[in-house]
């Protein structure tokens, strides 16, 4: 196990492999068998957009500055749709191949989310005494599908997993919405199980200034929830994909609405 988690501490390897199972690979069989098949048979198809090169830049701002420093870069203030501009654009993404790119706005956005996170006492408490970016994989013991996981924070001080993110609205009301909507709860049960840990924590940030935070420790109602959800979705997995019963371009959703 110990050389299986070092191996997938490269992003490169983490997010090629499908002989583990992840949280968002767990949304594209929600979303149906044949995504998750689609997109295991064509990884170059899903597509890199804006919010998710933005994403990747606010996990490294908040978690691994070192490298946000050192992979991120501002583009340059030139008018594209001219010549001269096109071709300075162009030097520009030349010589910072492979880094992340980012607007000025979204830069920063990033500062100001940074100050904010910095400045709050809890947010640093639960942000110390452990390991950003931890990888962990396990069996789950009810399906028996190898699953893994990469936590954004692992307090190993406290046991408990940290996880942050970026929001339109911050208020418990506002986020426990968007928790549901985009399946926080499902990511939380998940990742709470696989790593052993004692609780789950979100820290959440808006995106435009004041930059308002708010931080949330998941309710047993909540990682209960979340595990019915994963614990199908594991089960659609184990059906389709390991023991092959069904074809996944065959599934067909059927109910009333």
């Amino acid at each position: 196990m110990d050389e299986i988690i070092k191996k997938f501490a490269s992003d490169e390897v983490y997010y090629s492999d499908y002989s583990f199972v992840t949280n968002s690979q767990l949304g594209l069989i929600k979303k149906s068998p044949a995504t998750y098949q689609y997109y295991r048979e064509n990884p170059s198809d899903r597509p890199i957009t804006k919010a998710l090169n933005f994403g990747r830049a606010f996990h490294m701002c908040m978690l691994e500055h070192d490298k946000y420093e050192k992979e991120v870069v501002v583009e340059p203030d030139v008018n594209k749709r001219t010549k001269a501009g096109k071709e300075e654009y162009q030097k520009f993404l030349t010589l910072h191949n492979g880094m992340t790119i980012l607007s000025t706005d979204e830069y920063q956005s990033l500062t100001g989310m940074r100050n904010k996170l910095t400045s709050s006492i809890e947010a640093m408490e639960l942000l110390s005494g452990g390991i950003a970016e931890q990888v962990n994989v396990w069996n789950d013991p009810d399906s028996h599908v190898s699953c893994k996981g990469k936590a954004d924070y692992w307090n190993k001080e406290r046991n408990i997993l940290v996880d942050i993110k970026t929001t339109q609205d911050s208020s418990p009301e506002g986020f426990k919405g968007s928790a549901y909507k985009y399946g926080y709860d499902r990511q939380a049960s998940f990742y709470l199980d696989g790593f052993g840990a004692d609780q789950f924590w979100f820290i959440v940030i808006e995106k435009s200034a004041p930059y308002n935070m708010a931080i949330y420790n998941c309710s047993d109602e909540f990682l209960a929830g979340g595990r019915t959800k994963y614990k199908t979705l594991l089960d659609m997995y184990n059906y389709y994909f390991i023991q092959k019963l069904f074809d996944p371009y065959e599934h067909v959703y059927t109910g009333i609405l």
